[in-house]
């Protein structure tokens, strides 16, 4: 296994360009944000529960699941979730860590190693990078501080930066803190840049924020005008996270422990890159060339608000569901403005995006949630209104295409399961 150093950038190349550029890639929605469409559309027509452990319960799984013998779903037989994300293990997809909620029981169990030299087992408190599966935090953050006056989400970047951020992104003064939120604003994605590459690879050890990266995006054409269509974008998040750091005096992420984390009691998470000092997180790997590459060194310095937290999935589990029906952190005003209205833009027929939120609408279910992928890490969350069910995995890989077939394979099975 090999550390990424500057003398491996030429070979790991193709690596780092589809584990980092896939994460907002217009082009492969389905693989990294637009789970639901593979999740339960595709699931429907298409997975076969009985080649993934669908019809008997193992002892493992039965000791891994809490409360196991009051499953209600559609088999008498429990759900053998054990045996799914053991059969999801292969060399190229070291650990799993799986947690599913239902209104009557709790799984919550892991697969594999954390670390493949070590071979430690994966287990279920083990935290990672969850790539873009943060934003909801990010949009969230958004809304309440709209809430409480501090800023509107309808102001435009020219009110709040400086002429010389503004002079280099087209479109800037037009653009509102709503449309960089839902990827409405039309402005380029970073991470579609080789420079996006170079600069994750490069000194994995100096500290690097916003302000390193938002320059990939300077003088970049823009999708489209504000307002006129639907385009993914990191560089939104990063815009946003300046504005938020411009009104709250202070680095976001002091904003977002004090208003959420704390709040909904999310002791293993913490900002990536800012709050190194409050936990640690597993390795992650990405093979390319038949040679695995760790990748942890390339994550624990930055700090970017499109790829937030580290956390752990039965805090990013309890978080979703709370987005979506807590009421004692969250008002209503505020989960309306992050999932309704005005804030949602048209992504396909059947899916819309809020403020750093999908919401995909299928056969009388809405399931909200967002997937992430960086490089060595792959993250899925999803929460069914209608079913109460939410569904978090994390993966230490990014290798493709297994590492995303394992995990469709995963959440296809247990969606499949309970529609």
């Amino acid at each position: 296994m090999k550390r990424l150093a500057r003398t491996h950038i030429k070979k790991t190349h193709l690596a780092i360009t589809y584990a980092a550029k896939t994460e907002a890639s217009t082009n492969t929605i389905s693989s990294k944000k637009s789970f639901f469409n593979r999740g339960i559309v595709a699931t429907v027509f298409t997975i076969c529960l009985a080649a993934c452990g669908g019809s008997g319960s193992s002892d493992s799984a039965k000791n891994n699941a809490i409360d196991s013998n009051s499953n209600t779903t559609q088999s008498e037989v429990p759900f053998d979730y054990q045996t799914l994300i053991d059969s999801a293990i292969v060399y190229n997809v070291p650990g799993i860590v799986l947690r599913v909620e239902t209104p009557t029981d709790v799984f919550l169990g892991s697969a594999g190693v954390s670390d493949a030299e070590t071979q430690e087992a994966m287990q279920t408190y083990h935290q990672q990078p969850t790539a873009s599966s943060g934003k909801p935090m990010i949009g969230l953050l958004t809304a309440m501080l709209a809430d409480e006056g501090i800023l509107n989400l309808d102001d435009t970047l020219e009110v709040w930066l400086d002429e010389d951020i503004l002079d280099r992104i087209e479109n800037s003064r037009e653009m509102t803190l709503r449309q960089l939120l839902n990827h409405s604003a039309g402005v380029f994605n970073f991470v579609d840049d080789d420079g996006y590459v170079e600069l994750l690879l490069a000194e994995p050890e100096r500290f690097k924020s916003a302000m390193d990266f938002l320059p990939i995006a300077y003088d970049k054409p823009a999708t489209f005008l504000p307002g006129e269509g639907y385009s993914y974008s990191n560089t939104g998040y990063l815009l946003t996270s300046l504005v938020l750091d411009k009104v709250l005096g202070e680095h976001h992420s002091v904003a977002l422990r004090e208003r959420i984390l704390n709040p909904l009691a999310l002791n293993s998470t913490y900002y990536r890159g800012k709050e190194k000092e409050l936990g640690d997180f597993i390795q992650g790997y990405h093979i390319q060339d038949g040679e695995r590459y760790l990748t942890k060194a390339h994550h624990e310095n930055i700090a970017t608000a499109n790829d937030p937290v580290v956390s752990s999935v039965e805090d990013m589990g309890l978080f979703l569901k709370a987005l979506t029906t807590n009421t004692s952190v969250i008002n209503e005003g505020v989960r309306a403005s992050v999932l309704t209205g005005n804030s949602l833009v048209n992504v396909s027929t059947n899916e819309q995006y809020g403020l750093g939120i999908s919401v995909e609408r299928y056969q009388g279910y809405t399931a909200y949630g967002h997937s992430g992928l960086n490089y060595g890490y792959r993250t899925t969350n999803i929460y069914v209104e209608e079913l109460d069910l939410t569904i978090t995995a994390f993966m230490n890989c990014s290798t493709d295409p297994v590492c995303t077939d394992a995990m469709d394979m995963v959440i296809n099975s247990i969606v499949a399961e309970h529609l």
